[in-house]
């Protein structure tokens, strides 16, 4: 299944539960990255939004600040193990929220309408309402308020908690612009981080299984270290990034291909040292290039490298745009 099959598949199961619970469907974009895609209303007299994420539906029900928390609590860890398809249930500020995670089961729906109709028969056995989801106000007028950003939110707030939230992010984005790009310590800290995983990927080759897999480490330990000493990533940032992530898995690639030249001299009965194996491996594929093709055209090092150029770029964009405090904010 493509990524737009599988799109498509959660969109028609997001329109059955908006239609079951008659809800609005909420289907924006801020960019190809940044996108909201729920359903929102009233389901019974309680506050209720159903967020598709990646592969996870999470579902918030607004409650009041009078509610028993343990009582809630022990619910929701009841409910938790009854519904497979239920990863996280908690209480959150003055809402119930949980995550469902698609695991491919054709229950999901059914287990999504039953995760709401068992809470909040709970909630109203309980005599529980719904209020505020930031500081559980009931007497206030109570509307959706849904933010696009790297994730996307959506909360039915009060319009003191609606002012507070766009204050919060525009300062954050007057914030981030005054902040100094260090592109210098960002690349150190890319290559420092990388390294994590590069590491991982020699010793994952020296003990015979496919080193690449741990490309995902690289990509990981570079954007956090280029994030943690640049303080923000530009478009700039991005390609540094790329190529600290680059350098490092070449680099350990290249090491990992000399311990199995090294030996491969010791089954025919010759030792020679790790850096005498390095420098005859760099003269080879210097001088040879049937070797150097063979050593960097290997079909799982092309393939980490493609995910370095693609879903590396691709994290590394969202969090440029992060950086910019770029979001989307709307009251509905």
């Amino acid at each position: 299944m493509t990524f737009k099959d599988d799109y498509i598949l959660k969109m028609e199961n997001l329109k059955v539960l908006a239609e079951e619970y008659n809800l609005e469907i909420l289907d924006d974009k801020l960019s190809y990255i940044e996108t909201l895609e729920a359903a929102k209303g009233k389901v019974e007299g309680y506050y209720v939004s159903i967020l598709l994420d990646l592969r996870s539906y999470i579902v918030k029900i607004n409650i009041d600040s009078e509610v028993d928390r343990n009582k809630v609590t022990d619910f929701m860890e009841r409910l938790s193990g009854e519904i497979k398809d239920i990863r996280a249930a908690e209480c959150r500020k003055n809402y119930i929220y949980m995550l469902l995670k698609d695991s491919g089961s054709r229950e999901l729906t059914e287990n999504i309408q039953k995760s709401i109709d068992r809470t909040i028969e709970f909630l109203k056995k309980e005599n529980v309402k719904s209020s505020c989801a930031f500081c559980g106000d009931g007497e206030s007028e109570i509307k959706a308020t849904s933010v696009i950003k790297n994730e996307a939110e959506i909360d039915f707030i009060c319009e003191k908690c609606h002012e507070d939230r766009v204050r919060e992010m525009s300062e954050n984005k007057e914030r981030m612009k005054k902040i100094k790009e260090n592109y210098f310590l960002g690349f150190i800290g890319a290559l420092l981080g990388a390294s994590i995983g590069g590491i991982l990927w020699i010793v994952i080759g020296m003990l015979g299984f496919v080193a690449s897999i741990s490309v995902i480490a690289i990509i990981i330990g570079s954007l956090a270290g280029y994030t943690m000493l640049a303080k923000k990533m530009s478009l700039l940032g991005t390609f540094l990034y790329v190529i600290a992530a680059g350098t490092v898995m070449a680099g350990s690639h290249f090491i990992e291909v000399a311990f199995e030249l090294k030996k491969s001299y010791k089954e025919q009965g010759v030792e020679i040292g790790f850096i005498e194996s390095i420098k005859e491996l760099a003269d080879y594929t210097l001088n040879n290039s049937e070797i150097a093709r063979d050593v960097w055209m290997d079909p799982y090092f092309i393939i980490a490298f493609v995910v370095i150029l693609g879903a590396g770029f691709f994290i590394a964009r969202i969090t440029s745009r992060d950086s910019k405090g770029i979001y989307s904010i709307r009251r509905d």
